[in-house]
């Protein structure tokens, strides 16, 4: 498909690293600017330190869309499914309010700490085709599957067991997870498999097509919701089983997920205040040198 400018709208949470963050939506619209309507800013009602993303605000004006929800959900799994109904509730679920607001076709799901090195939003838009969403499947460095050489991201509508084959196959190849599949595993749809998702670090989404089948409108779960295993694992098993497809695209060449670190989880530095010091002193670095950020008036 030929892109169209200013078709995407983009949703990212902050969670701390106002640093990181400002690298990643300036890289962001550095390299793919022209296709990028409205940043749904999401600042978590808790942060792991006081935390200025003021100097993002005046740069970007009018482009951020700021929501602070009312409390911090984090990763906690739902258990009363009642309060889904309650807006004030659901937006606090991690880009919930961005999936519900957004009017744009494409919605870019990203995290705070990615560098973006092509323009990656051009090739999404270009390859995304039919599909409901594209980015990269799976989380298959710690599935049983994928070690047991079954299954891999292009291929994941391929293998489809059921729920014995699965519980099989975990106990033949266990990996970080597997101790948990009888928990999160429903026997009657066993498929797709437990660490099959399509991956929030940076991951863009068909809203015409998924909305309808998507909390609050449809049976889905949000996108956002930490159930199961991960975050979006739920949501990405009720899309394929209500008939959507998705794209995997190795996103490498273009963008750098958790790029400081390159442990591509951002998690670390949130439970390791050395570690954060340091990511962050070297995402302000980088402000500095590619940006021209100034320390003293905090400006870009």
């Amino acid at each position: 498909m030929t892109p169209q400018k200013a078709s995407v709208d983009v949703a990212i949470n902050a969670y701390g690293k106002p640093y990181q963050t400002a690298v990643t939506l300036l890289t962001l619209m550095k390299t793919s600017g022209q296709w990028i309507n409205k940043i749904y800013f999401v600042e978590e009602a808790k942060q792991p330190e006081p935390s200025n993303f003021q100097f993002i605000f005046d740069h970007f004006g009018d482009k951020i869309v700021y929501y602070k929800p009312s409390f911090w959900l984090w990763t906690k799994n739902l258990k009363f499914n009642f309060l889904l109904k309650l807006k004030w509730f659901r937006r606090a679920i991690r880009y919930q309010y961005a999936w519900e607001k957004s009017r744009k076709k494409y919605l870019l799901v990203i995290h705070n700490d990615v560098y973006f090195k092509g323009d990656l939003v051009k090739e999404y838009l270009e390859h995304i085709g039919e599909a409901s969403g594209i980015g990269h499947i799976g989380q298959c460095w710690v599935c049983p599957a994928f070690a047991a050489k079954l299954c891999q991201p292009e291929t994941y509508t391929q293998y489809k067991p059921g729920y014995q084959e699965l519980m099989q196959l975990s106990a033949e190849y266990p990996q970080a997870r597997t101790s948990t599949y009888t928990e999160v595993v429903d026997p009657a749809a066993p498929w797709p498999l437990p660490e099959c998702r399509l991956n929030e670090y940076v991951a863009m989404i068909d809203l015409e097509k998924t909305r309808k089948d998507t909390l609050p409108v449809g049976k889905g779960s949000a996108f956002g919701s930490y159930d199961r295993l991960d975050v979006g694992v739920k949501w990405f098993a009720d899309m394929n089983n209500l008939g959507h497809s998705f794209e995997h695209f190795d996103y490498d060449p273009y963008a750098t997920h958790s790029w400081i670190s390159l442990k591509n989880a951002g998690h670390d530095a949130l439970f390791n205040k050395d570690l954060y010091k340091y990511e962050e002193s070297v995402a302000l670095q980088q402000l500095i040198d590619e940006f021209g950020y100034n320390p003293q008036t905090k400006s870009l």
